[in-house]
């Protein structure tokens, strides 16, 4: 079960890369986000979506939200959380081009056994790192819901679960 789950993961992100799309996009419990170039957007039912700038700028519907120079600082944290999981997919992504590349050599059953090992550990890696992005995001989101009005109803992307819960879940 364990590798099935690994595989499907693995499958997932090879979707993503054959779209190769010029954005990212991460769904979480009750929201997703995109992050094209320097801009983060954030996507919430009911409300019009939100964008985060690499240097902490933060709009609504386009328009500017009045910042602090610490709440600044905590939308920079965040938008660098997700540019982190968006880099943790790149490498999976080329990670999964050089297992298909391996496998068209068509190796000998023990090389294949070898390669699916190393498939599978560096999918756990990449689980075990998200899982801690995700944590991350979820306190820059929480310190952002009791310090930026304008924020509040972006909170439920990411939910309250530990990390070890997380690749629990995932792995």
């Amino acid at each position: 079960m364990k590798h099935q789950r690994t595989l499907l993961l693995l499958a997932l992100i090879a979707g993503l890369a054959a779209c190769d799309m010029p954005d990212f996009s991460y769904s979480g419990a009750n929201g997703k986000f995109t992050l094209d170039g320097n801009v983060l957007t954030v996507h919430a039912d009911g409300v019009p979506d939100a964008t985060i700038g690499s240097a902490g700028d933060f709009a609504v519907d386009g328009k500017a939200v009045a910042l602090t120079p610490a709440q600044r600082g905590l939308l920079v944290l965040y938008y660098q959380g997700a540019a982190d999981i968006r880099e943790q997919a790149n490498g999976m992504k080329a990670g999964i081009a050089a297992a298909k590349n391996a496998f068209v050599a068509k190796p000998d059953a023990g090389a294949k056994q070898k390669l699916k090992d190393t498939v599978a550990s560096q999918a756990h890696q990449l689980t075990v790192k998200m899982c801690q992005d995700e944590t991350n995001l979820k306190a820059v989101q929480d310190q952002l819901n009791a310090q930026v009005p304008a924020f509040k109803p972006y909170v439920g992307i990411f939910r309250d679960r530990s990390t070890a819960d997380c690749i629990k879940d995932n792995d």
